[in-house]
């Protein structure tokens, strides 16, 4: 099978959702405060009232961002497209060692709300700059592991992550500007200290394809600080981020992005790469599984 096609055969497999409607970015924007209240996967519990002192939120988010990128957790992101008579959600779960750059996820695509029988699923390990990854249930019946280059996949949707790289979410929130302190929460067990910015096209823009990013590039920076896009941050008394939830929000077309991180600092033991896999250019891999 040549390159091309199995990018191709990923595309139909996966129901390819390209967020294509991220060129209406000039007219129609709905409002930002409506768009993050409605983002959320997992309401937070018990928040107090008075915001956590800080004396630089921005920097106190990018200093979790680089404790975080030397640490080790359980990931579970869940990216969810509505709009224009779509609503699907990507979830991506498994176990990351961001320092030594090898983590093993598991992503499936479904529409929102439906069993996971009916999810198109997708394996991949990360071992340093290589990615391997397969689709268990081939519709031709080609289960073959695939590898590519980490660092030089690309972006085809807005707050997709190339590969589902957990750390590239981690490069956009640290990117993210006009952080404020919002208080403090207790999420996914542990106490946090809560911080929302905004997104301009930079993080946005992160790596997409080029022909989509020329599409889209000049009417977001034109919109500027009006854009739609928020980050929420939620940092523990260690300095770990064990939450982060991306929003942005078209108006016709809304993607949000809300990944937990779990058991942060623990071991993660990692399966060794595929062998025989065959290396494909990262310029042929794409589809909605992989980003």
């Amino acid at each position: 099978m040549s390159h091309r096609t199995y990018g191709d055969h990923m595309r139909r497999s996966a129901t390819l959702i390209s967020i294509s409607a991220i060129a209406v970015l000039a007219s129609g924007c709905s409002s930002g405060s409506e768009g993050r209240a409605a983002g959320g996967t997992e309401e937070t519990t018990s928040a107090t009232s008075s915001p956590a002192p800080a004396v630089d939120p921005g920097r106190e988010v990018r200093s979790a961002v680089d404790t975080t990128k030397r640490s080790a957790a359980r990931i579970d992101d869940r990216i969810r497209v509505t709009g224009m008579g779509e609503d699907f959600t990507t979830t991506v779960k498994g176990a990351f060692d961001m320092r030594a750059d090898r983590g093993r996820l598991k992503v499936s695509l479904a529409q929102t709300g439906t069993s996971s029988d009916a999810a198109v699923p997708l394996d991949e390990i990360f071992h340093g700059s290589t990615v391997y990854f397969r689709m268990p249930e081939e519709m031709n019946g080609d289960t073959g592991w695939r590898s590519t280059s980490r660092d030089e996949a690309e972006v085809h949707a807005m707050l997709r992550a190339p590969l589902n790289d957990p750390e590239f979410v981690l490069r956009q929130v640290g990117m993210a500007h006009s952080f404020t302190a919002a208080g403090e929460e207790k999420v996914n067990g542990v106490p946090a200290r809560r911080y929302t910015g905004k997104l301009n096209h930079k993080p946005l823009l992160l790596r997409m394809v080029k022909e989509r990013r020329e599409k889209v590039e000049a009417p977001m920076v034109k919109i500027g600080d009006g854009l739609p896009a928020y980050a929420d941050v939620w940092v523990t008394k260690d300095g770990l981020i064990t939450r982060i939830l991306l929003i942005c929000d078209l108006g016709s077309v809304k993607v949000s992005s809300t990944m937990n991180l779990t058991d942060l600092g623990k071991p993660v033991t990692v399966a060794s790469p595929p062998k025989g896999a065959q290396a494909v250019p990262a310029a042929s891999v794409g589809g909605a599984l992989l980003g």
